[in-house]
């Protein structure tokens, strides 16, 4: 695998992670009714 491989992955992983987690923590500051 060559670098330019495993950061495009990483980062593609991050962006993953940081949207679910911030839809998380958005609906649990503000849960639907």
């Amino acid at each position: 695998m060559s670098t330019g491989a495993i950061v495009m992955m990483t980062a593609a992983i991050l962006i993953v992670w940081g949207g679910l987690v911030a839809a998380i923590l958005r609906l649990r500051s503000h849960p639907p009714e």
